[in-house]
């Protein structure tokens, strides 16, 4: 018997169209640059403190991939969320700003979101726009690294 007349040609057509799609889905997330924390900054620290390593200038305002942990806040703020090479838990009511973020935090911007991302352990891979720059953010803290993405991310 036959692959067609065993599971018919409507069947099978559908079949080669979810394949050929996921494996556009996978090429098109392959063609997306990846973007590592160690690309950040450079390394070791100068005199002149943190400077931005010429790949992170390199892709500003271009669609990039990053992995990391979410950070867990006490005080989360609506619509955003922070990514870090290693998990860490935020205490901004016991610590203040004397808080434990690594200089290559995330600082990740949902685009619509009005509502609080609930904390999900595990690494993440988000997505989106990369913008740089100083910029005060909700929760106070000061961000040089953004990513803008358009929904939240699924795990």
């Amino acid at each position: 018997m036959s692959t067609i007349s065993r599971f018919g040609a409507p069947r099978l057509a559908a079949l080669a169209f979810a394949v050929l799609s996921v494996t556009s889905l996978q090429a098109a997330a392959e063609d997306t640059p990846f973007l590592a924390f160690r690309d950040f900054f450079r390394l070791p620290i100068g005199p002149r403190g943190l400077e931005p390593t010429e790949r992170l200038l390199s892709l500003r305002d271009q669609h990039v991939r990053v992995q990391g942990y979410m950070v867990r806040e006490d005080e989360p703020q609506p619509g955003m969320f922070m990514l870090t090479p290693a998990p860490v838990a935020l205490g901004e009511l016991a610590d203040g700003p004397a808080d434990y973020l690594p200089a290559a935090t995330l600082f990740v911007h949902v685009r619509g979101e009005d509502r609080i991302i609930p904390y999900r352990a595990g690494i993440w891979t988000v997505s989106g726009v990369l913008r740089l720059g100083a910029w005060t953010e909700a929760n106070g803290q000061v961000s040089y690294v953004r990513l803008i993405v358009d929904g939240v991310p699924k795990e």
